[in-house]
């Protein structure tokens, strides 16, 4: 019984696996077909809606998401706001990333400038990592965060803001790169893992199966 239960646990796994991978593969197939659409209000939005964004960025109200790796270096994701030229709320750009210095305590320098940008992108709910200890920020401009809090950041920006984060399809600064990936696992990877849970779930039954008719024999010689 005990060898049943393992085995079907080992099998639930693998069909959870092979789940996860029909999820992302749905969404990468959202992804690639998605229709460029003009500027609209957030409820008409959707998860990896492709925005036509137009406005103005903040110059020196912006936050540095830590903990962002690129290549094998530390850095920071950047994420500012633009004011559209439409006058809706501010809409919260993750401009990409780029690299921290030597001295954590030191933010790196960066300048974004104010003048007019207009650039496509994706509309998308950031995840939330968990967190051991609270995200406090600090006073002053530019803010180091440990998360991307929405209506967190529409509080610091004391102006009301988009309830999406918008990552463009092209850098629009030249400095920044741009790292963000709509899956972090593809599908492949799952289907893998899937192979691997049910190849022990087979593994596991075998053996029982062999442990089971050794003891029987065992029992049968000693009778």
């Amino acid at each position: 019984m005990q060898a049943l239960i393992i085995c079907s646990l080992l099998v639930g796994l693998g069909n959870w696996q092979l789940q996860r991978a029909n999820e992302k593969e749905q969404l990468l197939m959202k992804f690639s077909n998605a229709q460029t659409k003009q500027s609209i209000s957030d409820d008409q939005i959707h998860r990896f809606d492709k925005i036509e964004l137009s406005g103005t960025l903040m110059t020196h109200r912006f936050f540095l998401l830590d903990n962002r790796t690129w290549q094998g270096k530390v850095g920071y994701e950047l994420i500012a706001a633009l004011q559209p030229d439409s006058g809706k709320s501010l809409q919260l750009v993750s401009l990409g990333w780029l690299a921290a210095t030597s001295d954590r305590n030191q933010l790196p320098s960066i300048v974004i400038p104010d003048n007019q940008f207009n650039f496509t992108a994706y509309a998308d709910h950031p995840s939330q990592p968990l967190l051991l200890t609270a995200d406090r920020w600090a006073e002053g401009w530019p803010k180091r965060i440990q998360q991307v809090d929405l209506k967190k950041i529409a509080v610091a920006l004391n102006t009301p803001a988009s309830a999406w984060l918008f990552r463009p399809v092209s850098p629009p600064l030249q400095e920044l790169t741009l790292t963000w990936k709509p899956v972090v696992l593809p599908p492949e990877r799952h289907i893998g893992y899937a192979v691997q849970w049910f190849g022990l779930a087979v593994a596991w039954l075998i053996c029982s199966m062999v442990l089971a008719w050794k003891m029987f024999i065992n029992k049968e010689a000693t009778s």
